[in-house]
């Protein structure tokens, strides 16, 4: 029995955003060597969404599992 497709994408998700926020901080330092705030800035931005994206994907991951969805 497979996994559906639902709960795969989700881990999916999950996976390749935890995967980006682990190396945002080489491209922050990077940046910073570089003296280009704006790049900076921009990879900043992004690891706070990716970190927001990151809860609420364990948030529905949780949910699916609680409500037998996940599968």
């Amino acid at each position: 029995m497979g996994m559906s497709n639902l709960s795969y994408d989700v881990l999916t998700v999950l996976h390749n955003k935890l995967e980006a926020v682990s190396i945002y901080d080489r491209y922050i330092q990077d940046s910073q060597q570089a003296g280009d705030e704006k790049c900076r800035s921009l990879f900043e931005d992004i690891k706070r969404e990716d970190d927001r994206h990151i809860e609420r994907l364990r948030g529905e991951l949780e949910r699916l599992v609680k409500e037998g969805k996940f599968r």
